[in-house]
């Protein structure tokens, strides 16, 4: 019996009982973290001064607690860039939708809108131009048992000698041969069995893939994104290190059985159920209905401060994603022009598919461009002037900053309070109105 399996036979022995609390821990799904109430509180937020004359108001101050890992334990099973934390939405939708409603997130990212929306009872609508992005989501939406994983896992045969070509040049900075060999009979064994347990081992073993400690299946690397083979090299070289063997059953198992302790009540499958992911360009949401959506709540990529086909060619390998597909229409440019461009585009569909009265929240944050600060609220803002669909239009009605410290991975790479790279969660609500004889109605609170 090899190591994987093993392990697997070992866990069984425990599984009964993890089954069960999958769904009774579930109750409190919703609700771990800091205590929120379906519409918080804004009364600590400071009016900045120099939004006076503008026609809204921009609060600073920070709209939720920050502790780390304080929300469902499955939003922190995979590590993905330019990703926001849960609290975000969870902020957001408790704010601007109620249980039930329809909330759609067009760049959905790694699924922390729509995992956070079912566990909070609403139906979520995902989309995004990346496939992985959407095989992420979709995973999230159904998670499974432990016992499931533990099963599948036994039928998979990671002994099956593999062909090793392009593995010395691409692959071994990274991994042991024979790890490398288990990834490539697991990854295979996975595409032969697609169903909602594959589709969950693959997120938990997407979110192994590289990192800093031994729980990673590579070597000491980056854990959030996939660097160069050449870089790792050096990093290799750097710290005196070879890749040395990683079982890849027993991490799965364990990073499984901590992204699945928090559970899952009956009233998220209801929800998650409904729930839609499709790849599909947030300028053209072509299956979502006119007046369908209760409430928008996403983060669009700006400029090119991301790569997110280089940042993830090793998830790419192993999902057997061909960037060439769909890389066309990742929208990266260092334009301001082309960036503002591109924002009305997406607006102009959002307006389609928002209800009057509902609302668009739109996380930007701030870059630097050219030695300038650019505050991305303030591109969304201008962008929104004169857009209309039928008799909609947008009104910014308020501008959300929140001010924290950075976290650990956000050190990581070097990005300091204030100085360069996005540093403030910039929330940009916009709600849906009708238009009267040309007239704007006056924003709403909801009640």
């Amino acid at each position: 019996m090899c190591a994987n399996q093993l392990v697997c036979a070992r866990f069984c022995l425990n599984v009964k009982f993890l089954g069960a609390t999958f769904f009774e821990r579930g109750k409190q799904g919703a609700s771990i973290g800091h205590n929120m109430v379906e519409n918080p509180s804004k009364s600590r937020l400071m009016e900045e001064d120099c939004t006076q004359g503008v026609g809204y108001k921009r609060l600073v101050g920070e709209l939720w607690a920050g502790q780390p890992r304080q929300m469902h334990s499955l939003h922190y099973v995979v590590s993905y860039r330019a990703s926001y934390k849960p609290e975000l939405p969870d902020y957001c939708i408790r704010q601007y939708s109620r249980k039930g409603q329809v909330v759609l997130d067009p760049f959905c990212g790694r699924g922390t809108t729509a995992l956070q929306a079912a566990l909070l009872g609403r139906v979520s609508l995902s989309c995004d131009v990346n496939p992985l992005a959407i095989r992420m989501t979709a995973a999230k939406l159904s998670p499974v048992g432990l016992d499931e994983i533990v099963l599948r896992l036994n039928e998979v045969d990671f002994r099956r000698p593999v062909d090793l070509e392009g593995y010395p040049e691409k692959f071994s900075p990274f991994y042991h041969p024979d790890t490398y060999r288990e990834l490539v009979n697991l990854k295979r064994f996975l595409r032969k069995h697609s169903d909602a347990v594959s589709n969950f081992v693959e997120l938990v073993a997407i979110s192994r893939l590289h990192g800093h400690s031994s729980g990673f299946f590579s070597a000491y690397t980056f854990p959030q994104i996939s660097i160069p083979s050449a870089h790792q090299l050096l990093i290799n070289q750097k710290r005196g290190q070879m890749p040395e063997y990683r079982a890849v059953a027993p991490r799965i198992i364990r990073k499984a059985s901590q992204a699945l302790r928090d559970g899952f009540s009956s009233d998220f499958f209801a929800v998650s159920s409904a729930s839609i992911c499709e790849v599909a360009d947030a300028r053209k949401l072509e299956k979502i209905g006119d007046n369908s959506v209760d409430l928008i709540v996403t983060s669009p990529p700006f400029l090119d401060k991301v790569d997110y086909l280089a940042d993830n060619w090793l998830e790419f390998w192993f999902c057997d994603i061909n960037p060439n597909e769909f890389g066309e229409n990742l929208v990266a440019s260092s334009s301001l022009k082309h960036c503002k461009a591109f924002v009305r585009e997406f607006l102009l569909e959002f307006l389609r598919v928002l209800k009057p009265g509902a609302h668009a929240v739109i996380e930007g944050g701030d870059v630097v461009v050219k030695g300038e600060v650019v505050y991305l609220d303030d591109v969304i803002a201008e962008c929104v002037s004169g857009l209309a669909f039928n008799d909609k239009i947008f009104a910014v009605k308020e501008v959300l900053v929140n001010k924290q410290q950075f976290t650990k991975l956000a050190n990581c790479f070097n990005v300091d309070n204030n100085k360069k790279g996005s540093n403030t969660n910039r929330l940009v609500v916009l709600q849906c109105l009708k238009s009267v004889s040309g007239c704007r109605v006056v924003p709403t609170m909801l009640k």
